[in-house]
């Protein structure tokens, strides 16, 4: 009776240990398949070769205006810490839409529509103060960056 428990005992440590050894296995090759062997992350000197090879540039050429079916004029325009879209209608300025720029975010956001509106794209180093207005019926983006937001904001987690 005890010679039948150790080998009950016996056979499913084989088991488990085959079972463990097919799983770790499997894992292996299936991560070779997923992230390959020679994926390895770019530094900083790496990312700014690529770049210059590819002609990438750091700030896209400024779209001609595009007219409106109302007659306003949009424009994507790009502004320190983001891109602004803003219409201009009538003389007066509306923010359509605001994309920040990698660890940048929008606040003080004044949609409009009015002869002035404002944003601000805020990260934990800069600040940039964003202001559209309407210049020969297109909008324009005047960006101003606050060197004041190291200071306020220190201790930000």
């Amino acid at each position: 009776m005890k010679r039948r428990i150790l080998l009950g005992i016996a056979g499913w440590l084989t088991v488990a240990a085959a079972a463990t050894t097919a799983g770790i296995a499997a894992i292996a090759v299936l991560e070779d398949g997923i992230t390959g062997r020679s994926v390895r992350p770019l530094d900083d000197e790496a990312v700014h070769r690529a770049l210059s090879r590819s002609g990438a540039t750091s700030a896209p050429a400024a779209p001609s205006p595009v007219p409106t079916s109302t007659g306003g004029v949009t424009r994507n325009l790009a502004a320190g810490g983001g891109t602004v879209t803003a219409r201009c209608e009538k003389g007066l300025a509306t923010i359509v839409a605001a994309v920040p720029s990698q660890g940048f975010h929008t606040s003080a956001l004044g949609h409009g529509p009015a002869a002035s509106v404002s944003l601000t794209f805020e990260s934990d180093d800069e600040e940039y103060a964003v202001t559209v207005t309407c210049q020969g019926g297109s909008p324009v983006a005047h960006a101003a960056k606050d060197d004041g937001h190291r200071g306020r904001h220190r201790g930000r987690g």
